[in-house]
């Protein structure tokens, strides 16, 4: 039997998109089926070098540097009648630049694309309604609240986060048949118990002790200084694990820094095995990244957010207010007492982690393999 072809999509502008579809390769790759063989793409090596270079340069600037511009674009082109005028705009100039991506899909006729990333989502969906391509199109959301950017008719499947993102795509006028809440995909590795006792040796911790882990993502952004000193202050016994990613001048800071506390301070460059250090932690301080955030509930570790970026991040971080399962800070200075409550009191991070395992979706990346799958079996 001819094995149906089911091609994963995602476009590397931030790393979310990229992780999410590589935990759907590993998941079915693991479910190695007879029907289907997937494979991946960063859909903006298909483009021109300067939209590629420019695509990802722009969002890291904006985020990084002009958070507040950032937020703005992202709410006003969130509107309905914004988007009304804007898509059509978007649409030509992603199809302008798409023709390499465009003709390898025309080439290779996947039955099945799963997109985590609407940039390949449009284009996608537009050679659909042009009868260009025939495909079944899955499309998962990195978020856990919808923005305009990822409603497009051609799209045969949504995945989403939550019922939020559900609720999101039915008011945006999308079949309910459409939308299966199925969580976001993380590597499978997450859904899996780990040995805690081999992970807190190797990081050189000490079990009973209040740990913190604090994230500073791949470029080690953040207020993770001020975060930091605020650990070495708590009374209560503590220690930390501070990822600081590609950031090597954070990490010589921060290794300075931890001289003048008592609490053990375990500070690290990048690393590829953060699950480890999230199966030692009780809470987890980082930004609210669509990824981060789902990592964190398979792990069914609570999160307290601290100024997030306006736009996804802070609609993640009230998703996750909203259903109990983190905290959310407006600055850093408010830590301190806030980790002297829970260090103290076990009772308030387990509510926390009773909340996480409410909305935790583990093995969305399982789930959303075997949607391509059935598919492909079917057909």
């Amino acid at each position: 039997m001819k094995r149906k072809k089911v091609l994963i999509v995602y476009a590397t502008a931030g790393i979310g998109h990229k992780k999410a579809a590589l935990a759907v390769k590993k998941a079915f790759d693991e479910l190695n089926p007879a029907e289907a063989e997937a494979s991946m793409i960063d859909a903006l090596d298909y483009t021109n070098a300067f939209f590629k270079w420019i695509y990802l340069k722009v969002y890291l600037l904006m985020v990084n540097r002009l958070p507040l511009l950032w937020g703005a674009l992202y709410y006003f082109t969130d509107n309905p009648l914004i988007n009304f005028i804007v898509a059509p705009m978007r649409r030509m100039n992603n199809h302008l630049n798409s023709g390499k991506f465009r003709k390898f899909l025309t080439q290779m006729k996947p039955d099945v694309v799963i997109c985590t990333h609407f940039f390949a989502t449009e284009v996608i969906a537009d050679m659909k309604e042009k009868g260009a391509l025939k495909t079944h199109l899955i499309t998962v959301v990195t978020d856990y609240k919808l923005h305009a950017w990822w409603i497009e008719d051609g799209v045969d499947t949504y995945v989403v986060g939550g019922d939020d993102a559900g609720n999101d795509l039915l008011r945006w006028k999308v079949p309910a048949e459409k939308i299966k809440v199925l969580g976001i995909p993380v590597e499978p590795v997450f859904s899996k118990a780990l040995d805690r006792e081999k992970a807190l040796k190797a990081a050189g911790l000490k079990e009973g002790v209040f740990t913190v882990l604090v994230i500073g993502g791949g470029f080690g952004v953040g207020p993770i200084e001020e975060i930091v000193k605020a650990i070495g202050s708590v009374s209560k016994p503590v220690q930390a694990i501070a990822i600081c990613g590609h950031n090597e001048h954070l990490a010589r800071r921060l290794e300075e820094l931890k001289k003048r506390f008592s609490a053990t301070v375990k500070v690290l460059g990048f690393v590829d095995n953060v699950y480890d250090y999230m199966e030692v932690s009780d809470i987890l301080i980082s930004k609210s990244g669509g990824i981060t955030v789902s990592e964190s509930l398979a792990k069914e570790l609570p999160m307290i957010v601290i100024a997030p970026i306006i736009g996804q991040e802070t609609r993640n971080s009230d998703y996750l207010a909203s259903n109990r399962a983190a905290l959310k800070l407006d600055k850093a200075e408010d830590l301190k007492g806030v980790l002297e409550g829970l260090a103290s009191d076990p009772s308030k991070a387990e509510a926390l982690k009773e909340a996480v395992r409410r909305i935790r979706k583990p093995r969305a990346c399982y789930d959303v393999a075997r949607l391509a799958i059935d598919f492909c079996a079917g057909n």
